[in-house]
């Protein structure tokens, strides 16, 4: 499973995309990596969870977004921290334009990750109207109910206030130092 260094972090928690609007048409599947990659239907289910995630965060139902993380983080992120870190990021970012899972990840059994079982990581990259640069991943580990949740949430971004006073060459190396999917290595 690919590892990437964190740059800037809103809080070691995860972040997903928007869901589908009812009746629309479904979030076409990413790019599949890694060495354990399952059925389509795990695969839509993964995807559908993340854009969920999404939905709720970026429409402030930070609960029901909170309830989507695995035991072991609700141990050290509470729910009052998850919403308070949940609003300023929304509040600074400004309106969301755009959120998209570009590649599922998948590994069975890795070696660093504290708990048997199938690990997925959902890459991202969106669009804020206050962010010149947004992307990350949500880490999802399927439990022994069977259910994916989110064991760990990074992302990096870049505001464009901050980004107007970068120069332009230096502004075309952060995907990549950012580690955001399908930058230039």
């Amino acid at each position: 499973m690919r590892k990437r260094r964190l740059i800037v972090a809103l809080f070691g928690a995860v972040v997903l995309l928007d869901a589908p609007l009812a009746g629309a048409a479904p979030h076409p599947l990413p790019q599949q990596a890694g060495d354990a990659v399952p059925d389509a239907a795990t695969q839509r289910a993964v995807l559908a969870a993340s854009y969920g995630y999404f939905a709720d965060k970026d429409a402030g139902r930070y609960p029901a977004a909170y309830g989507r993380f695995a035991a072991s983080v609700r141990a050290y992120l509470t729910p009052g921290l998850y919403a308070t870190e949940a609003a300023n990021f929304n509040a600074a970012a400004g309106k969301v334009g755009e959120r998209r899972i570009v590649v599922l990840d998948w590994a069975q059994d890795p070696p660093e990750a504290p708990a048997p079982g199938l690990y997925v990581s959902a890459d991202f990259v969106a669009r804020f109207a206050n962010l010149r640069l947004h992307c990350g991943y949500l880490m999802w580990h399927r439990e022994a109910d069977g259910v994916f949740r989110i064991v760990r949430e990074e992302q990096s971004f870049l505001d464009e206030q901050a980004a107007s006073a970068m120069t332009p060459e230096r502004l075309r190396t952060l995907p990549r130092k950012f580690g955001c999917p399908g930058a230039a290595d």
